[in-house]
């Protein structure tokens, strides 16, 4: 007997064994199989400019964490594993089948739907009609081209803006996917290709090659139905060369369609249909002057008539007229009426061409502004190249260095100025509001009013030398720096080199732009005779490796902007710039500070992030800079920042700082706590020195936010606690690891936030362990206030988070915090969290009145997302969502309901399920609309799509049950097909 069991034993062991092998040799396996997934979503995002779907990067994470497992396991005894062993093999084998994205690794970005563009409103009838001639000639099958020709401001890019929105929002009728490029005056092949590349969502940067670029454009834009918009043709372009074909491709057909004040580049390009944009008339420009004056200027009888001339004055041109109308709002008294009609009448007398009667306009326009710092902030933009969307921060920095703003201001009260002199001009219509493709605000300039702007430089004071964006490869001879120019833009061109004895006699000049070029080498002798300059910007110039010593002597200097220098490793000793308010360092790859820093006491603005190369600040330098009031450090390197070293800075409003050391991070946030007050913003960032920056800031107003990042444990509260801002707006958190079970705003965690997070506006968790949820209700130093402005709430690869709400007492998700909790909360996700089951009850519900978007994906185990297993009796209320939107529902193979009850959505737009395989019922509660029902209305479309089935998944949706028999019919037209 004893035998028998003793080899029984022996059995066994060996058994474990094997299996311990097997699941060693299948896990590395796995691993081939991850490295060879990074390798080729690495090489096509660096082929195709696309990026890697969410579940790549959490199936790597995955994988990694599994190959950790099984590292830890090989350390034990297999005899004692038994079915943990058998557990992991069978997970390995889920991963490997995971891992084979039979639906591909990247986001189709060519195929996400297309955003409307910023475009004036169409109010005269004869804009409407001529978008709909232009129609006729688009939907025709014979004609590739279309030529959109007529003088300056007549408005020509705003009907193809129109064209171009009406397209993308009814793609299903026209049949074509639109993409807008506005071309520059002088564009280059090489430029004009990346242009449209970008549109196409083509990446370029390794292909030098016109000839290649264009074989490729050609390919893409023949491959669908496409229309490619080229805006403000100014030359004749050569299309085979830059790669756009002149002929309707044989399987697909595509259209090009061209603004231009050319009809000889019309007729040269081909254009089989040419449409001539005529002036307005009489009525209709008045029609546009009147609304565009507002309903607050009040015209008498008497001075209606004058103003009726003054339109008419305008020559029929839209931009004109609506510039004279921004300049007269609330204009009211007769004799000023009179006077600009008279001064209108003296500008266009003899003026027989309308397009050169429009800039006599514009100018009066421009010289009604009271404000000389005014008309100074409107030629300043005219120092960038044509139809540049110009960031209104960066546009307020070069404000704030000329002294165009009060020195004496406090930096945010600056910016507050700077916008609202850029609104000013925004309101006189003399710049146009635009945003960038990254979100920030921008302002633009019509490219007639830059010409009217760049007309007065010339011919008075301030006298500009401008020559930006046109591929410029030298820079201009000694000639034209003529002793009378106040500012010089050499900005975006090609510029390699400024040689030796280049030395140009320019005493008034006070900025000097030579941003964006390809600088190699700049001549010690090119600053000798600029000793009045204030604003020296030599930023993105990425070969740059030395500045010359002559910068040391520009003593009156306010501004250095060095930031985007990647080669950058020497600057000269800056210590007499004691003028110096702005030194931008930022992304640069200096390795010492330079030499006299510490003495620039009037230094207002210091940027030294993403300076990875620094190996050294000396201890004391930030402490005496006393007057800075905006700070940006990134330390991920071996340099420290010491918390002590800011408490002198009294006057410091904005900081942004990266490191990488845990407990210097938590010095500072007690800074923040103690002398937070004084600030308007911040930036606190902690990451391992592998990781790449990960926030850039964003459009919305958020100004306080903190990022903690990579490989930290996350203690409890007491003396090891992390701290967190009373006023923190937005908290990031990744990578990090919690004690089991925490609930992750709990007092345990972060007691500084329980009660105190009443600011908290965005929210995001990725990749944590030991998150189980989010808050617990039971905590006593709850307030209806904690968490009452949170917007947005994101959850990403959480592996042990089970729900939202905990109770020491009761469990999870049985009581929810007092009301008032996620009142404002608008957008929740929750992706990869593998042991959630139910996302709410229909009681916690009750606390997010505002919820417009619920986004859940890739939760395997989750059944319901509202449980309503709560109530007794089955007696399931009716519950309503009143402001929900969307509702995404993605790859939740064990959902099997939304809500058992009934769900009221009066404000849904989209509903999004796919691969929910028993999912029966869509639980949404339909109206009764003259006796039938029907679909809400305000519902757009039902989705079953991924990016790569473009068919519904008509199984499922047959399969699905419906609580009354026309339901299926009243939302079937919303099915995309």
């Amino acid at each position: 007997m004893a035998k028998k069991m003793l080899g029984d034993i022996a059995r066994h062991i060996s058994g474990q064994d094997e299996k311990m092998q097997t699941l060693v040799k299948n896990c590395k396996t796995l691993s081939c199989q991850a490295a060879d997934v990074k390798e080729t979503v690495e090489a096509e995002e660096l082929r195709s400019g696309k990026k890697r779907k969410h579940v790549v990067d959490n199936w790597l994470g995955n994988v990694e964490m599994m190959e950790n497992e099984v590292q830890k396991l090989e350390s034990k005894r297999p005899s004692l594993l038994c079915g943990r062993i058998d557990e992991l093999i069978g997970k390995i084998e889920e991963l490997h089948e995971e891992g084979r994205f039979r639906e591909g690794l990247l986001l189709d970005t060519c195929k996400t739907k297309a955003e409307p563009l910023l475009a004036p409103e169409l109010t005269i009838q004869t804009s409407m009609r001529n978008i709909e001639e232009i129609f006729k000639y688009l939907m025709d099958d014979e004609v590739w081209c279309i030529g959109i020709h007529g003088i300056g401001g007549v408005g020509k890019t705003t009907l193809a803006l129109h064209i171009y929105n009406r397209l993308i929002q009814d793609v299903g009728t026209f049949r074509y996917r639109p993409y807008w490029v506005t071309v520059s005056q002088e564009n280059s092949i090489g430029k004009l290709q990346n242009e449209i590349a970008k549109n196409l969502g083509l990446n370029f940067s390794s292909e030098d090659d016109e000839r290649k670029r264009a074989a490729k454009l050609s390919q893409t834009l023949t491959s669908e139905n496409r229309v490619l918009i080229l805006d403000d043709v100014w030359e004749k372009i050569a299309l085979d060369k830059v790669g756009i074909p002149n002929k309707v491709n044989e399987s697909k057909t595509w259209k090009l369609i061209l603004t231009t004040r050319s009809l000889d580049v019309c007729r040269w390009i081909g254009c089989q249909a040419k449409y001539k944009v005529q002036p307005l008339n009489e009525e209709e420009a008045w029609k546009l002057f009147e609304e565009k004056l507002g309903q607050q200027t009040e015209l008498s009888p008497e001075v209606r008539d004058i103003a009726t001339s003054v339109a008419a004055k305008c020559a029929g041109l839209p931009l004109a007229v609506i510039t004279m109308a921004g300049c007269m709002r609330e204009v009211n008294d007769i004799q000023e009426w009179r006077n600009v009609l008279t001064k209108l009448e003296e500008l266009t007398m003899g003026q027989e061409d309308m397009e050169n009667e429009v800039y006599p306009i514009l100018e009066f326009s421009y010289s009604r502004l009271k404000d000389e710092k005014l008309k100074l902030c409107f030629l300043y933009c005219a120092l960038h190249p044509e139809d540049r969307n110009i960031k209104r921060d960066e546009l307020i920095g070069y404000f704030i260095s000329e002294g165009i703003i009060d020195e004496g201001k406090p930096w945010q009260a600056k910016f507050d100025e700077g916008h609202s002199m850029l609104n000013t001009l925004e309101r006189s219509c003399l710049l146009e509001n635009c945003d960038s493709d990254d979100g920030f605000r921008c302002v633009k300039m019509h490219d007639l009013m830059r010409d009217m702007a760049l007309k007065i430089t010339k011919a008075g004071h301030p006298r500009f030398m401008v020559i930006a964006g046109v591929g410029l490869k030298d820079i201009p001879a000694e000639r034209e720096w003529t002793e009378d120019l106040d500012k010089v833009s050499l900005m975006g061109n090609v510029i390699k080199e400024i040689p030796g004895g280049h030395s140009p006699r320019c005493p008034r000049l006070s900025t000097l732009l030579l941003n964006e070029n390809r600088l190699t080498k700049i001549a010690d002798s090119f600053f000798d005779h600029m000793h009045a300059l204030h604003v020296l910007d030599l930023s993105e110039n990425r070969v740059l490796e030395k500045l010359p010593n002559s910068i040391s002597d520009l003593e009156n200097l306010t501004a250095l902007k060095l930031q985007g220098c990647l080669s950058l490793t020497y600057v000269p000793p800056l210590g007499k710039l004691r003028a110096l308010q702005e030194l931008n360092l930022n992304c640069t790859g200096i390795k010492e500070l330079p030499q006299g820093v510490d003495r620039l006491v009037n230094l207002k603005y210091l940027n030294m992030e993403r300076m990875f190369q620094l190996e050294r600040l000396p201890s004391g330098t930030l402490g005496k800079l006393s007057h800075l009031q905006h700070l940006k450090l990134s330390t991920l390197g071996p340099v420290e920042v010491q918390a002590k070293e800011l408490k002198g800075l009294r006057e410091l409003k904005e900081i942004s700082v990266w490191l990488s050391d845990i407990d210097g991070f938590k010095q500072l946030v007690k800074y923040l706590q103690q002398f937070g007050g004084q600030l308007d913003k911040y930036f606190l960032a902690v990451l391992d020195r592998k990781s790449d920056a990960v926030f850039e800031g964003n459009a919305r107003d958020i100004n306080r936010v903190l990022i903690l990042r990579n490989q930290y444990n996350v203690n409890g509260g007491g003396e090891d606690g992390i701290l967190l801002p009373y006023d923190l707006q937005c908290l990031r958190i990744e990578g990090c690891s919690f004690a089991r079970g925490s609930a992750c705003l709990y007092d345990d965690v972060f007691p500084s936030l329980c009660g105190n997070a009443t600011l908290l506006k965005e929210c995001e968790l990725i990749s944590c362990k030991g998150i189980e949820s989010i808050i617990s209700s039971s905590t006593s130093s709850y307030s209806s206030t904690s968490f009452q402005c949170l917007e947005i709430l994101s959850l990403n690869g959480l592996l042990d988070f089970v729900s939202l709400f905990k109770s020491k007492f009761l469990g999870f998700a049985v009581i929810a915090p007092s009301c008032g909790t996620f009142s404002n909360l608008k957008n929740l996700s929750v992706w990869c969290c593998p042991k959630i089951k139910s996302l709410f009850t229909s009681i916690s519900l009750l606390l997010f009145p505002n919820l417009k978007e619920i986004d859940v994906r890739y939760c395997r185990q989750i059944k319901e997302i509202i449980e309503t297993s709560f109530f007794p009796n089955r007696d399931i209320p009716l519950i309503s969502l009143p402001k929900l939107k969307k509702i995404s529902l993605v790859h939740l193979p064990e959902l099997k309901s939304i809500f058992e009850g009934r769900m009221v959505c009066e404000s849904i737009e989209k509903i999004t399920v796919q691969k929910c395989p028993k999912l029966r019922r869509l639980p949404f509660s339909l109206p009764i609309v003259n006796g039938q029902l029907s679909a809400p209305a305000t519902l757009e479309e039902i989705s079953t799509r991924t990016i790569f089935l473009k068919v519904v998944d008509i199984e499922w949706w047959e399969s699905l049950e419906w609580d009354h028999p026309d339901a299926k019919d009243a939302l079937l037209p919303y099915l995309i097909s």
